[in-house]
């Protein structure tokens, strides 16, 4: 939270007159009614700028293998905005910006920089700034995932229409707790598409999810393969 708050008071007299709507529509990409399971891929840690063309080759295959997304880490643990504006300019796959919004601000510096989608966190936000970024996101044609960890926090994403929930169920190292991440997807109605938001690393793990949500976040488990495109059909098969 420390970062997105700096990245806001950063952003506060930013130009917004060259931002212009999104056309890849993210929500249709990842919305399978939970039949089966749409692979966003993760771009987490990056190149250096030298190594850019590194970024858009992977990127380009991860599209090329009919991924549904791609989640982009931004600073400052991830790639910088310009190297997602790249990926962005390079795929036809929608791009989810994979940290937290807390702000306008930050949604139209994403959209800037080529993001279709944004992660906003319930359980940091009242439902009032929930609702006004929805608004702003609705305006930019942007879809809005909204991140949940537990039960508590479902009640104010709930009370919103067309927004995407996002389970963020992890254990201290960050890796996905998977029977957490079960039991909340449970209390969601099936009107809402689901994302399980930490990387699944297994395909047992995408097993598991299968049914209970629409979109897993997958990282190591694409990098670790020859066979893109394969690899995407095994988890849709999972």
């Amino acid at each position: 939270m420390a970062a997105s708050r700096e990245e806001v008071r950063r952003l506060g007299n930013q130009p917004i007159s060259e931002v212009t709507p999104s056309r890849r529509d993210f929500a249709q990409y990842v919305s399978t009614q939970r039949s089966e399971l749409a692979v966003i891929a993760h771009l987490a840690s990056g190149p250096t700028l030298a190594q850019r063309d590194a970024l858009i080759e992977y990127a380009r295959a991860c599209d090329d293998a009919e991924i549904a997304a791609l989640a982009v880490l931004t600073e400052p643990d991830g790639l910088s905005t310009a190297d997602m504006a790249a990926v962005a300019a390079a795929i036809t796959a929608p791009i989810l910006r994979d940290a937290l919004t807390i702000d306008p601000s930050q949604l139209y510096h994403a959209r800037l920089h080529g993001a279709d989608a944004a992660i906003y966190p319930a359980g940091v936000l009242d439902e009032a700034t929930l609702r006004g970024l929805v608004t702003v996101a609705n305006s930019l044609h942007m879809a809005s995932v909204i991140e949940v960890a537990a039960e508590t926090e479902l009640a104010h994403p709930l009370a919103l229409a067309h927004v995407i929930i996002g389970i963020r169920c992890a254990r201290a190292d960050g890796s996905l707790d998977l029977e957490s991440a079960g039991r909340l997807a449970q209390h969601i109605p099936s009107t809402y598409p689901v994302i399980v938001l930490p990387e699944v690393s297994t395909l047992a793990e995408c097993r598991a999810v299968r049914g209970v949500c629409d979109a897993v976040v997958v990282g190591a488990l694409l990098h670790d393969t020859a066979n893109l495109a394969a690899r995407v059909r095994q988890i849709n098969e999972a």
